[in-house]
């Protein structure tokens, strides 16, 4: 299923290289299945980080950091929200 969000492996990689990035993509498309199963379904900006991630840009770590300030973010705003609508 998130297979495609993360395109192909570049025709000029070397072997190596090669195979960290499928393992990358493997990684990345286990981790968005999983918080799928949640009930949680990546939003467009956590698979972008992911396609990050699967592209070399940055670490699993780091990308999983940003999923979770983005995740706190959304939660502020909600909290927010639900506090004025409460105040009402």
């Amino acid at each position: 299923m998130f297979t495609t969000l993360f395109g192909s492996v570049p025709d000029d990689l070397p072997a190596d290289q090669r195979a960290h990035w499928l393992r990358r993509q493997a990684t990345a498309r286990n981790t968005l299945e999983i918080q799928n199963l949640t009930g949680t379904p990546a939003n467009d900006e956590t698979v972008a980080f992911f396609q990050r991630y699967v592209r070399g840009e940055i670490t699993l770590a780091q990308a999983i950091a940003q999923v979770r300030e983005q995740m706190a973010q959304e939660h502020q705003s909600y909290r927010r929200f639900l506090d004025r609508r409460n105040s009402i």
